[in-house]
């Protein structure tokens, strides 16, 4: 009993410990929010290129209406302004008006470790059990003596191996979402999460689903 105490409270212990941590603002109406303009997230790798993608994914599957950061880019590239860094309010009324979003997503890789594949010696061992005899001698009906094979215990060999064998670590993923306003460009919503999996592509996958989903959660608290 005590055992199975241990391991649930360790389980809930690591599944807090993956939890997204966000922040919402309080004072901010999200009734109004039907359309969320998605920004091409900053990343220290090429790697990472799309990763604003997995993002919309999850918007859409939680009843939001996205658009594509191509068309914010394309906005963004005729009116010869960066999309990357600080946008002043300007630029967000200006991206709002043009292309109808109440909110943008902007985000950042904040962290990374690659999968990795190393060759390492894995010593195994083997073990294998054989009977063991003796002799055991008695007299015969006729009178003679008469020798026998008998069990009297078993003999227990270890054999020893140690064969290359590759070990793959997961890779980890530090990724920070935010919600700007477009009218006032205040952050409206941020969040942060750290994921792993067998590769960045998936870690990434996995942090947007739970990010999006804690959004969803928190605006419906907040709505309540």
């Amino acid at each position: 009993m005590k055992k199975a105490l241990f391991i649930t409270l360790l389980c809930s212990l690591l599944l807090s410990a993956c939890a997204p941590k966000t922040a919402i603002s309080k004072n901010y109406n999200f009734n109004n929010v039907k359309r969320i303009g998605i920004m091409a997230f900053d990343s220290p790798s090429r790697r990472f290129q799309g990763a604003e993608n997995v993002f919309a994914k999850y918007l859409l599957d939680k009843g939001f209406t996205v658009v594509e950061r191509a068309k914010i880019e394309q906005v963004l590239a005729e009116q010869n302004l960066s999309v990357t860094g600080y946008m002043s309010p300007e630029t967000t009324k200006m991206i709002g008006k043009i292309l109808g979003v109440d909110l943008l997503l902007t985000g950042q890789i904040t962290s990374y470790i690659p999968e990795k594949t190393t060759l390492a010696m894995v010593e195994t061992r083997s073990f294998q059990s054989n009977p063991v005899y003796g002799v055991q001698t008695a007299i015969g009906p006729d009178g003679k003596p008469v020798t026998t094979q008998v069990p009297v215990g078993r003999q227990v060999t270890s054999n020893r191996d140690v064969v290359p064998t590759e070990i793959t670590t997961s890779a980890q993923v530090g990724v920070v979402a935010k919600l700007v306003d477009v009218e006032t460009a205040e952050i409206v919503w941020i969040g942060t999460d750290t994921g792993s999996d067998s590769n960045s592509l998936s870690a990434v996958d996995a942090v947007a689903k739970r990010l999006v989903n804690k959004l969803a959660k928190d605006i419906k608290k907040l709505q309540k």
